[in-house]
């Protein structure tokens, strides 16, 4: 399954306009010229001027509601009549505005009011460059033609030849033979001024810019000399707008479906409705088809996707999936009334769907999806004489679609458990804060809890939850008292283990919850910096009640670091509140600059002390009596130049032991240079070590730092006119390695890996990556990607960014997309690449 959001074909070839209605706009005179007095003291016309002739032409730029500016004229020579015929010549120079033409010589007939300019014709404007050896305008009906004229443009650092341009009338022109590219001399096999490594060339292009549309007939690209991609004729929006045409063709390889071709097809429906419709055909699988649908509404936006396979050849039945997702809003204006909505749908075909088509599932996890439809309403209001407040009303409907593990080899520790369906959820949120300081929060909730494993208790749990806090102190210290209850209501479709369907508790905790921050100057390192040190103290009291008779619909245990250390209760959710009398302590010291705010150290250790045993504990275990909890050790720092470092540990107070730990380094020192290794492990569960790099191998090394971009402006003003292809830039011909590699300690192999190569050879840009992604505890999905970015142009192929930028720690483009070939849309972005 291949899945395209990028814009059409029409839309990427925007450059063979380029090649000409760029040369058109600076040329965009008003109909009618006049020539201002000569000053008094100017030499008579026919004779020279060894100090420059100049005069001012008032002639004003063409174009609705654009201001008059006037042409400035300089010639080393100048002869004839302005009523009759003039010729300047020797480095004429005209300019208006942002507009300079420079020629050898320039001739105006008043008669049919025609310029002709001769020998080295040059043009600039907006950093675009034009040249040729001769231009002749009508400057009444911008009727003409440019011979032979060369042409660079800065937005995309990228230009060609045309053999002739000629200009039809207002808006209007065709280019005969124009070509498009980024290339320079040096991106050719010999070195020579042949042709470049890629170019783009057209037979003949037309275009009407009043219309917004250009036609190209024999549009080919050819890549070191191999015709790669074509089209007998296509039409094309002149500017930004979408247009609905072919995309270019896109492949994908990988074991599970074998060589699959994807030809995308995008249909602009409206200025607020687009769609691509993506026919795919694998070797292994068949024929299917891949379909996105995106509209935006003035409150409200969405996409659909699909994906259907009719028949898989492999599994023998149909396959496919469905990915809907709306989001809107019931305001009117003037209403301090907000009301939100969200509406989601996903599904899959079938329960092996995930292991055979891993790539662009619709979910970061690939075995559970979730649909839900929930609505909120905000109302701004003042409750009860307690000062400002906000009240939510909210409605949600959530199920869940599970994929079950249908291998051979599978066994209960590679299922998923299938969380409960909220049908339906509804509730009630309040907050609000005094000027004495109190602030109070209370929510709400009632909850139908259903499941698809129809072995699993159900039923309703209706749960109210209050708080009451006065924070004091200023900046430096801060002391929090806090008051919650909790209270929830049980009625179950089944009997509990004491022969009732219907239960409840209530249950209060007390907290005081305290931290300072105090700051001094310091110099580490040879450096002025701020240290800061950081306590923090909470105390915690929450009353034992018996909860082991009650169900578990939406509670877990809390994951332990840092942040969770400090919360009152062990436990997520609802069904469970773990019981306490503690004190949990936590110290961090960090180091500051006081100029950027960066931090260039961070170390920190977080700790429990239990007064009393707790006894409410995950999966019912034995009670928690040792006084110590585990010790949560931290700390990161970019203290050394281009490194990274960082990490956790979780050590066992009563074990004396590491129970949980994560390590990271990166080393980065400068642009397209990363390395990073990462160790993650967990006692009686897993242990991995993790590499990643993106980093030069062979050829001609980029700069240490961001100067790249700097160095192609100025290669960029240096360029001679005349050479229609230059370009480029003075990386050519690097090799860089990526990947990443997951290599499991505990199984003795590699879980995940990424690897491959890409090359920049100064206009274009080659990638080969190789993926293979653990779908089981004996399969693996293996994908080959291979890709062409011609610079300035577009990519083709099957791109591997996506998995570049996910797996590669600093992974960075090897040159920012500088192309004009993506339309912007006021439409829902895309996560695809």
């Amino acid at each position: 399954m291949t899945r395209s959001t990028a814009r059409p074909l029409s839309a990427r070839w925007t450059p063979i306009a380029l090649a000409a209605a760029l040369v058109a706009a600076p040329l965009g005179f008003s109909t009618t010229a006049h020539a201002q007095a000569a000053p008094a003291n100017a030499p008579p016309a026919s004779a020279p001027d060894p100090l420059r002739f100049s005069f001012n032409l008032d002639v004003p730029i063409a174009g609705p509601g654009n201001p008059a500016l006037p042409l400035f004229f300089e010639a080393d020579h100048l002869e004839g009549q302005p009523d009759d015929r003039m010729r300047a010549t020797g480095s004429v120079r005209l300019k208006q505005g942002d507009l300079v033409v420079r020629a050898d010589e320039v001739t105006h007939t008043y008669a049919d009011n025609t310029a002709k300019a001769l020998g080295n014709v040059r043009i600039t404007r907006r950093g675009d460059f034009y040249s040729g050896p001769e231009l002749t305008l009508k400057l009444d009906t911008l009727e003409g033609e440019f011979i032979n004229p060369n042409y660079r443009f800065a937005r995309t650092n990228a230009g060609g030849h045309a053999d002739l341009v000629e200009f039809l009338g207002n808006n209007r022109l065709r280019a005969t033979n124009a070509t498009y590219s980024s290339c320079t001399p040096e991106n050719t096999a010999d070195g020579s001024p042949g042709e470049p490594d890629w170019v783009l060339s057209t037979r003949k292009v037309t275009m009407d810019i009043d219309a917004n549309e250009g036609r190209a007939e024999g549009a080919v690209i050819r890549f070191l000399g191999v015709p790669i991609l074509g089209a007998p004729v296509l039409t094309f929006p002149l500017s930004d707008a979408r247009k609905s045409g072919w995309l270019p063709p896109s492949f994908d390889v990988d074991n599970k479906s074998g060589f699959e071709l994807a030809e995308p097809y995008y249909w602009n429906i409206a200025p607020n409705q687009d769609a691509t419709l993506t026919p795919t055909l694998s070797t292994r699988r068949g024929a299917g088809l891949d379909t996105e649908y995106r509209y935006l509404l003035r409150g409200d936006s969405g996409t659909l996707h699909a994906y259907m396979l009719p028949h898989d050849d492999v599994a023998g039945r149909s396959r496919g999936l469905v990915d809907f997702r709306h989001q809107g809003d019931l305001n009117t204006s003037g209403n301090p009334t907000v009301t939100n909505y969200e509406l989601r749908w996903r599904r899959v075909s079938d329960d092996d769907y995930w292991k055979d088509f891993p790539r662009n599932l619709p979910s970061l996890t690939p075995r559970l999806y979730d649909s839900h439809a929930s609505i909120e309403r905000q109302l701004n209001t003042r409750n009860w004489g307690l000062g400002n407040s906000q009240t939510s009303l909210y409605a949600n409907v959530q199920t869940w679609q599970t994929l079950r593990d249908l291998s051979s080899t599978a066994d209960a520790a590679t299922q998923v458990i299938s969380p409960y369906r909220r049908e339906p959820q509804l509730g009630v949120h309040s907050r609000s804060t005094s000027e004495t300081g109190w602030a109070w929060s209370m929510t709400g909730e009632f909850n139908r809890f259903t499941n698809e494993d129809r072995t699993r208790i159900s039923g309703d749990r209706v749960h109210a939850i209050a708080k009451l806090e006065r924070p004091m102190g200023d900046s430096g210290i801060a002391i929090t008292p806090r008051l919650t209850l909790h209270a929830v209501s049980y009625s179950l479709d089944r009997t509990l283990a004491t022969g009732q369907k219907e239960a409840s508790r209530f249950i209060p905790t007390f907290s005081i919850d305290s931290s300072a921050t105090l700051e001094r100057q310091a110099n580490y390192f040879g450096q002025d910096l701020i240290q800061t040190l950081e306590p923090r103290v909470e105390y915690v009291y929450t009353p034992y009640r018996n909860q082991s008779d009650l169900p578990l619909f939406d509670s877990a245990p809390r994951d332990f670091n840092q942040y969770s250390s400090f919360d009152e209760n062990a436990f997520t959710g609802v069904d469970r509140i773990s019981d306490a009398n503690k004190v949990n302590l936590g110290l961090t010291t960090r180091l500051v600059n006081p100029l950027t705010g960066a931090e260039a150290l961070r170390l920190g250790v977080v700790q429990g002390v239990l007064f009393s045993t707790q006894r409410i504990t995950p999966n019912d275990e034995a009670p928690v009596r040792q006084k110590l909890s585990d010790l949560l050790v931290l700390g990161s720092t970019t203290v050394a130049p281009h490194w990274t470092l960082g990490g956790t540990a979780q050590f066992s107070a009563q074990g004396h032991r590491n129970e949980r730990s994560v390590i990271g380094v990166r080393y980065s020192p400068g642009a397209w240079r990363t390395i990073s290794a990462d160790y993650r492990y967990t006692r009686d569960s897993s242990e991995q070590l993790a590499i990643g790099w993106q980093w030069p191998i062979f050829g001609k090394k980029p700069p240490m730092d961001d100067s790249m971009a700097r160095q192609a402006i100025a290669q960029t003003t240096a360029l001679n006119f005349d050479k229609p292809t230059s370009g480029g830039s003075s990386c050519k011909g690097t090799w860089y390695s990526v990947g990443r590699l997951n290599y499991s300690l505990r199984d003795s192999r590699f879980a995940d890996t990424l690897y491959g190569f890409e090359y920049d050879a100064g206009c274009w840009i080659g990638r080969i990556v190789a993926e293979r992604l653990s779908v089981g505890r004996d399969q693996a999905s293996t994908r080959f990607m291979f890709q062409l970015e011609l610079v300035g142009l577009s990519r083709l192929g099957s791109s591997p960014l996506r998995a570049l930028k996910d797996n590669i720690p600093g992974y960075r483009l090897l040159r920012e997309d500088n192309s004009v070939l993506t339309a912007p849309s006021s439409l829902p972005t895309s996560s695809d690449d």
